[in-house]
């Protein structure tokens, strides 16, 4: 797993976001960050195996930053 792909996961979910946000619909965003967070679960040992632990965290922190910002946005 290499960090693209972390940022692809990441590039995915504030697309999905975004879209929810225009809909207004917190539902979707939580839907979305559900996606991202079994997507990083999927790659979590290939990361740590190709040394790339550090920059998969990052990418669930901005994920989980991004959600919040989302809801907020909606509500």
């Amino acid at each position: 797993m290499t960090t693209p792909a972390l940022r692809r996961i990441v590039l995915d979910f504030e697309a999905a976001a975004l879209r929810a946000v225009a809909a207004g619909d917190a539902s979707d965003v939580e839907q979305a960050h559900e996606a991202a967070i079994e997507r990083f679960r999927d790659v979590k040992d290939s990361c740590e195996a190709d040394g790339h632990l550090e920059a998969f965290y990052r990418a669930v922190i901005e994920v989980d930053l991004k959600l919040k910002m989302a809801l907020e946005a909606v509500r």
